[in-house]
């Protein structure tokens, strides 16, 4: 949301890191644990590190004082949360209610967007000055680093703005932690191009369902085999799906389940998922510089002259797509949602119910049910921050069943429905408050429908190159271009190249 933000408001970023930020000086004396250091060494801590002060014990011995919360612990995390808040509360910056990671200042003209993450600081301002205001008052009380520029790193995020939007990515990340991990630099392997993170054969599926956990030597030798165990690689591809790969959220949350008993078909899976993001290891979400109001259009091209189109607002919409009992061994069913502006994801989840659905319509409605919970944090966070009313409310849920939006736009329950009673009804409930609004979509146009099934390559990067805004990727010559290293961003031999788009002539430039 913050760099969103950004892009459509013409803000810059910046980034503060404080140095230090779990000192003792945090912790009350009586928390203080008393480590009696060994002979001689003081001596040869004061001549390693002569600019770093120990003040003596009251008894004369020297001591060295060690905090007994560290750095994720929950007592000092939140006295370091406190203390930020209050200095941060000083200088004018107050929490949002919703999210009290992220902080707002506005005066007259000038905004300033603070996203925290424990002493990172993502900034977002409107005028230099008054980042360096921020930074001048912080400095009093901590040690200080600071980034700017075109492009920065942000925790493992690569964050890159110009005039034409703000993008960010983990390509990276991406190679120093899985790619180098499944196919090292010294491995002779042939790495053979993959364009789905998920096999879209029956087979495969059968092979899940049916094969038996592996055990004991045969266990060993898979995770020989693939680097690891199995909740390692799971988790290791988790992180990147969550920041900024949602296309291979159907596969993890599909392979997820085998957790605690994986089988050879589920490790092969991963492994599928690890050839998928080295061979399209550079996918960044771009967010473009320009105005939300008004709509773009989301076109699919059959045998001409035959095509289906819709018109979608540029403003906030949640899309959400949800497939029925599709697993075949706990014939349960899942949903992917996401929150789109300009159609480029801000927000996405992928799930499985948590009960078996009786029939589609009853998966639909726990699908809303579910996109109504996450829109309502996203339309708080997006309001309190500043972002037009008449692009967040009511927002449009689009879904592509219409005896869902029938049961919805009802306000009634009927008998066919009553067993999902509760979520209907707060559903209708949000509804008639004007927070959102049922819109038809066709299948073929849903931008969800590849996180509810394994689609083949054509339909995976239409729906996924749509939703990270390859369309608003900056033109071949430019900087963005080039720090983006875009030359190396596999486009899909399945669909027609993508078209740039130059900055809306209505915003102006962001301030240096």
């Amino acid at each position: 949301m913050t760099l969103l933000y950004a892009a459509v408001e013409c803000l810059c970023l910046a980034i503060l890191d404080i140095e230090n930020c779990f000192q003792n000086t945090l912790v009350e004396p009586e928390d203080r644990v008393v480590v009696t250091l060994p002979n001689f060494y003081m001596e040869w801590f004061r001549r390693e590190y002569p600019d770093y002060v120990i003040e003596d014990s009251p008894s004369g011995k020297y001591v060295v004082q060690s905090q007994r919360g560290l750095q994720g612990d929950r007592a000092i995390g939140r006295k370091f949360y406190l203390t930020i808040k209050d200095h941060f509360a000083k200088f004018g910056l107050l929490p949002c209610p919703q999210e009290p990671a992220l902080y707002l200042y506005r005066k007259d003209d000038v905004t300033l967007l603070v996203n925290t993450s424990t002493d990172d600081f993502l900034c977002a301002f409107s005028d230099v000055s008054i980042f360096y205001k921020l930074e001048a008052h912080l400095k009093e009380i901590f040690g200080l680093t600071k980034k700017e520029g075109p492009q920065f790193e942000y925790l493992n995020l690569r964050i890159t703005q110009s005039k034409y939007g703000i993008s960010y990515d983990q390509t990276g990340h991406i190679i120093d932690s899985i790619v180098h991990h499944f196919f090292p630099p010294d491995s002779t392997e042939r790495l053979k191009d993959v364009h789905t993170p998920f096999r879209t054969d029956s087979q495969f599926e059968q092979d899940l369902s049916e094969q038996l956990p592996a055990t004991g030597n045969h266990l060993r030798e898979l995770e020989k085999r693939y680097g690891g165990s199995y909740s390692k690689l799971i988790g290791m591809l988790n992180h990147p799906y969550c920041w900024t790969r949602q296309d291979i959220g159907f596969a993890l949350s599909r392979l997820g389940k085998y957790t605690g008993a994986p089988n050879p078909a589920s490790f092969e899976g991963l492994y599928r998922i690890a050839r998928y993001l080295a061979t399209h290891r550079n996918c960044p979400v771009m967010y473009p510089r320009r105005s939300i109001q008004g709509f773009h259009s989301l076109r699919v091209d059959f045998d001409p002259p035959k095509f289906e189109e819709i018109l979608l607002p540029n403003g906030l919409l949640l899309i959400i797509d949800s497939d029925h009992a599709q697993d075949m061994r706990t014939r349960r069913s899942c949903h992917h949602l996401q929150a789109l502006v300009h159609g480029v994801a801000l927000d996405w989840k992928h799930e499985q119910q948590r009960c078996v659905a009786l029939h589609s319509t009853d998966s639909k409605i726990r699908g809303v049910f579910s996109c109504v919970k996450r829109g309502l944090t996203v339309q708080d966070v997006a309001i309190y921050i500043g972002m037009q009313n008449d692009s967040l409310l009511p927002t449009p849920i689009y879904e592509d069943s219409q005896p869902c939006i029938d049961v919805l736009e009802a306000k009634t329950v009927t008998t066919r429905v009553k067993h999902i009673a509760v979520p209907i009804h707060f559903i209708h409930e949000h509804i008639n408050d004007g927070r959102f609004v049922m819109r038809k979509i066709g299948t073929n146009l849903n931008l969800s429908d590849s996180g509810t099934k394994p689609n083949p390559a054509p339909i995976h990067f239409r729906q996924y190159d749509h939703t990270t805004g390859v369309r608003f990727y900056p033109p071949k010559g430019s900087d963005h271009y080039r720090l983006l290293q875009l030359e190396t961003f596999l486009t899909s031999p399945y669909i027609r190249g993508t078209t740039t788009t130059t900055p809306s002539p209505n915003l102006p430039e962001p301030s240096s």
